[in-house]
């Protein structure tokens, strides 16, 4: 791909003995971007200090291909047998803003914007009778058509308190709201052969459409140059959207380990496991026979993906107090319900700073 290795240049580029710096030594020495060995996919892994700033940006891209039911491929041919439509590919790209602030030395608050671009590529069964909007039908071969949606997502805000802050050790407790400002009601184009002027489906909406909790909880360690950390977060969702349906609940366990190379730069290893219930009734407008993404029980499953990843640490000029990431990863495993695009790679690239 070439978006990981334009990403590692701009990082390379910024990285140079000029704008280098000694990291802190303890969790309490200095709650700053500095100390921060999180990867760049983790949020939530510090509090601040009372008064401190942080302010970060994030991108994840996501790009799945082919499809699976349950943990077996499955070819065009099975899931023509109950669907008109096959996905091919999909790819989601997620600009994510945040800003941290310290109101005491134990709790801090944070919020998140985001903006998502999602591209959707399918074939449709050879043969079938497409519909135009002027009622004449016409016969079509197999052939692959692209739909696409973007827009700002849900706002989410957050408190994160301490619980226990030592020079080697940190708990934190956070909570979060999630704020449905994303649209949900996001049609196709007039010329979309897949959903021409007709609501799309629940994976490329925008949002939840729904205000959801999410609780969590944050251990890390610090050991001289090493740190490790268990996080379980989650995603409730008790409350139906405006479109007469909920996203299923979500909880996520993650596991990492960094260790502190250099002054400027720290690597880590990261397991993440993943567990997505199904959405529960589902949007009246989608006919569940278009393709798989338009049925609600085919949506949720469990993952297990890996992730290596890179911190480079600046503190000159304007770049203080910063520090740069990026981190990739692969599905090892994946149990999804029904049919479902299968996960094919995970980017995460950020920059956050604090003052």
């Amino acid at each position: 791909m070439k978006l990981p290795v334009y990403i590692l240049v701009m990082l390379l580029f910024f990285i140079t003995p000029a704008v280098l710096s000694q990291t802190c030594d303890s969790v309490k020495e200095c709650n700053c971007a500095l100390n921060d060995r999180s990867p760049a996919g983790i949020m939530l892994a510090h509090e601040h200090s009372k008064g401190v700033w942080k302010f970060s940006y994030r991108y994840m891209n996501m790009a799945m291909n082919g499809n699976l039911l349950g943990t077996q491929k499955v070819d065009d041919n099975f899931v023509f047998n109950n669907y008109i439509m096959s996905p091919q590919n999909m790819r989601m790209d997620m600009h994510m803003l945040m800003a941290m602030y310290g109101i005491t030395n134990r709790l801090s608050v944070m919020a998140m914007f985001n903006y998502n671009v999602l591209d959707m590529n399918m074939s449709m069964l050879p043969t079938t009778l497409h519909v135009h909007g002027a009622g004449t039908t016409s016969a079509k071969s197999t052939h692959v058509m692209n739909t696409k949606t973007s827009g700002l997502g849900d706002i989410q805000l957050y408190a994160v308190y301490s619980l226990l802050n030592k020079s080697d050790q940190l708990l934190l407790l956070n909570g979060g709201v999630n704020i449905p400002t994303g649209n949900i009601y996001n049609k196709g184009n007039s010329s979309d052969l897949m959903y021409p002027s007709q609501q799309l489906p629940y994976m490329m909406q925008m949002g939840s459409g729904t205000v959801d909790f999410m609780p969590g909880l944050t251990y890390l360690m610090l050991v001289n140059k090493f740190s490790w950390s268990t996080q379980v977060t989650s995603v409730i969702r008790p409350f139906m959207n405006t479109r007469n349906y909920r996203l299923g609940n979500e909880g996520t366990l993650n596991i990492w380990a960094a260790y502190q190379w250099f002054n400027w730069l720290s690597t880590s290893l990261r397991l993440e496991g993943i567990a997505k219930g199904e959405i529960v009734t589902k949007d009246a407008a989608l006919s569940t026979v278009m393709e798989p993404s338009a049925n609600a029980k085919n949506y949720g499953g469990k993952n297990i993906n890996s992730y290596i990843g890179v911190n480079f640490y600046l503190n000159k000029g304007f770049l203080e107090n910063s520090k740069l990431s990026m981190e990739y990863g692969m599905p090892l495993y994946q149990n999804i319900n029904g049919i479902q695009l299968a996960q094919k790679s995970t980017i995460y690239a950020g920059w956050m700073i604090s003052f």
